[in-house]
């Protein structure tokens, strides 16, 4: 193969005249082989030095390629394990593009990114403008300085208990522990169940923060199958009765990526599951404030077992990192002690502003302007994309597309990627091998503007009408 040196920014960067950049190559060669399973999840990348030696390069270009595989969200890097391999659990997260116009149209060879749960509308903005103009003047402002205690202080306690209510579930502030948004809640619940032995239940295809957890403290997730109305409760109280499990975790409102909202038998069912054999269930309910009818919480129906987390960085904005976890009973001062090990405590700031919005109903403004852009962006999805493949919600801020034979998931979204739209497959969604549902998460509200959401959605219905394409790549 003959290269040359490119010394952009004093770096050497082996390239191959005529095709991509070196390091890109031997990322895009591990990526394959983590999505293969040669490396799973929880098994270790080469070290850098040995993979350089091995493929006769510099270990700065398998250095690069390391980071792009981070960047990607397939790999972890830890000082003392090395490379840790998360099977794509996390989706790489890119700023939104700086060539995108005033109304939302970016360069027409861009890339547009329907992988990430951004807010569909600039309300967050218009309102966060208005509250930092006034927050100066709040009795609570010079509180903003200062330390504050792991779970949150009383007031932000308060506010956190008033955003998780629910129909029948009323949770009291002293239950209640502030985090950095939904995925550190998730991180504080595994935490309290360290010393625990069995494994994590989930659906089969299931959160990927989830999935980029279970390396981080070495449990195995199983996955149990689900249909229309959540996780199949026989094949739950199988795996049940048969291994040692620690928790069983669930999205019981829209669920990610499948959209699936549980029915409330299928609710009852798993806290009867739970009860009887004493397992902690963790409620991811993150979406749940989207719905305008919402079925009684797992948490009211088994209040002594239940984890209950939400957030306001899903349906708000991820910029605005805050997050309620309510415990069982006794379960706070363990949660709140994973905050104060990982983050010390809540962001002051962005907890004030997040109590304000929920006490003076700013939040259900921006909630309000979300469900209202959501059912248009939903609409759009629906006329355009095979209905008989589709799986919507007219509140969910993503749909689910099954791809048919001969399509698999991962060919689908490199095709549909070549043609300049990403999507997320069922592989970074998927708890282990068995076969799983072929389809792809397609966010509807990652795309900059309606029409830009149109442009992205046709190719991707003209990639379903296609035929599975090989792409160029190494040999």
């Amino acid at each position: 193969m003959k290269s040359t040196i490119d010394h952009t920014n004093g770096e050497d960067i082996l390239q191959s005249k005529g095709r991509q950049p070196t390091y890109l190559e031997v990322s895009r060669n591990l990526e394959e082989k983590v999505r293969n399973g040669l490396y799973p999840p929880g098994s270790r990348l080469p070290p850098q030095r040995e993979l350089a030696i091995e493929l006769g390069l510099n270990v700065s270009t398998v250095s690069r390629a390391y980071k792009e595989l981070q960047a990607r969200g397939l790999i972890v890097a830890s000082k003392r394990r090395g490379s840790i391999v998360t099977g794509g659990a996390m989706p790489a997260v890119h700023a939104r593009s700086d060539n995108a116009s005033a109304s939302g149209n970016a360069k027409t060879n861009a890339v547009i990114d329907l992988t990430v749960n951004r807010p569909a509308t600039g309300e967050f903005l218009t309102q966060l403008a208005r509250t930092m103009a006034q927050i100066a003047h709040d009795p609570r402002y010079p509180e903003t300085q200062e330390y504050q205690p792991p779970q949150g202080p009383e007031w932000a306690r308060a506010a956190g208990a008033q955003w998780l209510a629910a129909p029948g579930f009323a949770p009291g502030a002293d239950s209640v522990v502030v985090t950095s948004g939904a995925q550190h809640g998730l991180y504080a619940v595994l935490s309290s169940l360290m010393g625990h032995e069995g494994v994590i239940l989930s659906d089969q295809l299931t959160y990927y923060g989830l999935k980029a957890l279970a390396p981080v403290f070495q449990f195995e997730l199983v996955g149990i199958p689900s249909d229309d109305e959540g996780l199949l409760p026989d094949r739950l109280e199988d795996v049940c009765r048969h291994r040692r499990v620690k928790a069983i975790f669930t999205v019981p409102n829209l669920q990610n990526p499948t959209v699936v909202t549980m029915s409330l038998a299928r609710r009852a069912a798993l806290a009867d599951i739970a009860r009887r054999h004493h397992i902690v269930i963790i409620e991811d309910d993150v979406y749940g404030p989207l719905l305008q009818a919402r079925l009684p919480t797992i948490a009211s129906l088994c209040p002594e077992l239940t984890f209950h987390i939400t957030s306001t960085s899903k349906i708000l904005a991820p910029g605005l990192r805050v997050g309620y976890l309510h415990t069982p009973p006794h379960g706070a001062a363990l949660a709140a002690e994973a905050v104060r090990t990982t983050a010390w405590m809540p962001a002051p700031l962005s907890t004030l502003i997040a109590t304000r919005w929920i006490e003076d109903g700013t939040a259900l403004t921006i909630l309000d302007a979300q469900r209202t852009e959501l059912r248009a962006r939903q609409q759009i999805a629906r006329e355009l994309l095979p209905i008989e493949h589709l799986k919507s919600d007219p509140a969910c801020m993503f749909v689910w597309l099954r791809v048919p034979p001969p399509w698999r998931s991962d060919d689908f979204a490199a095709n549909a990627l070549a043609r300049g739209v990403n999507t997320m497959p069922a592989s970074a969604f998927a708890v282990d091998r068995s076969t799983v549902e072929h389809g792809v998460r397609i966010n509807l509200a990652c795309a900059e503007s309606r029409e830009q959401l149109t442009r992205a959605l046709q190719v991707l219905a003209h990639t379903l009408r296609d035929r599975p394409r090989a792409l160029f790549g190494t040999i």
